[in-house]
């Protein structure tokens, strides 16, 4: 019943995150992308737009210290 509730909460949760993008796509695996501020941001799971491609890559996680 546990592992019920929270697979529902977190479909919800990606569902919700994803509600702005027009064909919105998913990406699994360790990926890491460079902001504006030339911080590096790295999630195991991207969410992103089709038509735009994701920006992310493994090769940008090498230049985390």
């Amino acid at each position: 019943m546990k592992n019920t509730i929270l697979v529902i909460a977190l479909g919800l949760l990606m569902t919700a995150c994803s509600g702005h993008i027009k064909y919105p796509q998913l990406s699994f695996g360790k990926k890491c992308a460079e902001t504006n501020k030339d911080q590096i941001a790295y999630s195991y799971v991207w969410i992103y737009d089709k038509d735009v491609g994701l920006k992310a890559d493994k090769e940008t996680c090498d230049k985390i210290r």
